[in-house]
């Protein structure tokens, strides 16, 4: 909000001065409404430099609690962070926050295109055989691939198993931001392991609706009982946050939601301090997730700000 107020009032003060200089080389304007424009621009280049001052302090006091509210408060977790390619820019910021916050990030999984377009029959084809099904309907099929990907997350992968994450890394279907050898394949998935899904955006024309496959992929995995984060950012016209919020499927509470992952700070702060509460859970009488963030439909700004609404009472 604060940086708003110092868009808005530079832009004011630039009109002032624009309109000013027509209107003083004209013959027909008054003194007094000359003096009248020049007192506002003053008045508005004042209004500027506070506007400023606000947010360079709001900056520095934010950046003073990351040491207290974020980093090393998950020390000794460990998690993924998934993202869809073409909406995947909240994705490095999660890693980032979670790695400040003490997290081992195994590895961050992009999962492509091609694995929400089923209805092409050469994706269909390849994932059909992936997860040895029969010929499928396109909907069935994403439906299965949310179901395999939510399961080895949630319970990992034994040595010479078949390892559904392993073939679609080597069909393309998903892509990783590291080389992932079979150990490191084995490491990925396994009870009490965060994933974090962040996704969002300007919406890329002719992409795949959260609908598609983020979010069933939330749905599984919270049915599963896994630590689950939708993260996103402030101004997102994909809408993947949104749509998470608004699964009548997914429970209010089950998951940990951020709107504002991308706010320097806050959002970083935020999504840390969520998951802490998610983990410590010790109100046995409401489940631990919570909706966090700036948008209309967020439960609090930062996590203890608000006590949760019935709806998320177990």
């Amino acid at each position: 909000m604060i940086s708003w107020r110092y868009h808005v009032v530079s832009l004011v003060a630039v009109v002032l001065a624009f309109g000013l200089g027509i209107l003083a080389g004209t013959s027909v304007i008054s003194e007094g409404l000359v003096k009248e424009i020049e007192r506002n621009y003053s008045e508005a280049l004042q209004q500027r430099d506070v506007a400023r001052a606000d947010a360079a302090f709001a900056e520095r006091f934010i950046q003073s609690l990351q040491p207290t509210l974020r980093d090393d408060a998950l020390l000794g977790e460990g998690g993924v962070v998934i993202t869809l390619s073409g909406v995947d820019g909240p994705s490095q910021r999660a890693a980032q926050e979670l790695e400040a916050a003490g997290v081992e990030v195994l590895a961050t999984l992009s999962l492509t295109r091609s694995l929400a377009e089923t209805e092409t029959q050469e994706n269909a084809s390849a994932l059909e055989s992936i997860l040895g099904l029969p010929a499928a309907d396109p909907e069935d099929l994403r439906e299965a691939i949310a179901g395999a990907l939510a399961a080895r997350l949630a319970e990992g992968v034994l040595p010479g198993d078949d390892d559904v994450l392993g073939r679609l890394l080597e069909e393309g279907f998903v892509t990783a931001d590291r080389d992932l050898d079979a150990a490191g394949l084995l490491g990925i998935g396994g009870a009490g392991q965060l994933v974090v899904i962040a996704a969002g955006g300007a919406e890329p024309a002719g992409f795949p609706t959260p609908e598609a496959l983020l979010l069933p992929l939330t749905d599984r995995l919270v049915q599963l009982g896994v630590p689950t984060t939708a993260a996103g950012p402030s101004e997102d016209d994909y809408g993947f946050v949104t749509a998470v919020r608004g699964a009548s499927e997914i429970p209010d509470c089950s998951l940990v939601t951020v709107d504002d992952l991308d706010l320097e700070g806050v959002g970083g702060i935020t999504m840390v301090m969520g998951i802490d509460r998610f983990l410590a859970d010790d109100d046995p009488l409401f489940l631990p997730g919570a909706d966090y963030g700036v948008r209309g439909d967020s439960m609090m700004i930062v996590a203890g700000a608000d006590e949760p609404p019935q709806s998320c009472r177990t």
